[in-house]
């Protein structure tokens, strides 16, 4: 299956806030049986993803972390209450997942007004520039999707800068520039290496307070890569 490529289905959360993902989806996530899962809320969906570190650190990072789960070899995996209250989700109800680049994303099931100005758009627009990357050793594997989006290729360098508290933001390199809105230059800049490898600076990992084992939310806004700490 392709990045850009999804699938869909519908799931029922059981009597105990189960769901069970099915196998296709497992494996074009590359989840693997008994992995340690996270999630993820993102505006009005949440997404899974498997975290992979040493025993001593998930143990630690599930101590601070209410929002990891394991998921068993059958599939099942539980929803955390805090995530089915904020997404209004029943037990015993029947909510959306989708496969989309490689993320799997759960949604809430609403009933469509049939009125043509109000039918919610598709998930896909809002989501198909959406990726959640893990840190490791200070670097991010950029997906292809992205990099074609930006029509970037390896050996590009990026120039960061930061936006508001908790945001920095990567663009091509240009040797003029002028600070745009609420971006502000940092002075680092990296390239994108043959493996597709970006490093986040060690200052900028410290302004987004994150450690390898981490992940990140990073998504496409016009030319430029968004990049913030994902909850």
């Amino acid at each position: 299956m392709k990045e850009n490529e999804s699938l869909k289905d519908y799931l029922i959360i059981d009597n105990m806030g189960r769901v069970k993902i099915p196998p296709l989806f497992l494996k074009h996530a590359n989840i693997q049986p008994s992995a340690t899962i996270q999630f993820f809320n993102y505006e009005n969906y949440f997404v899974i993803k498997q975290i992979e570190a040493s025993p001593v650190f998930l143990k630690e990072k599930m101590k601070l972390n209410n929002l990891i789960r394991t998921i068993d070899h059958l599939g099942y995996i539980l929803i955390p209450k805090i995530i089915r209250e904020i997404h209004d989700m029943n037990l015993c109800e029947k909510i959306g997942v989708k496969l989309i680049n490689k993320s799997i994303i759960f949604y809430k099931k609403r009933k469509q007004n049939k009125s043509p100005g109000l039918i919610k758009e598709p998930i896909e627009p809002e989501l198909n520039k959406l990726s959640l990357l893990e840190i490791k050793e200070g670097k991010i594997r950029l997906p292809n999707f992205l990099l074609e989006s930006l029509d970037l290729e390896v050996s590009m360098q990026l120039q960061f800068f930061t936006k508001d508290q908790d945001t920095i933001v990567a663009k091509k390199h240009r040797y003029e520039f002028f600070t745009e809105g609420n971006l502000f230059f940092t002075g680092q800049s990296r390239v994108v290496n043959k493996d597709k490898y970006l490093n986040i600076p060690k200052k900028l990992r410290n302004y987004l307070n994150v450690n390898n084992g981490d992940v990140l939310e990073v998504k496409i806004v016009g030319d430029k890569l968004v990049i913030k700490t994902a909850f």
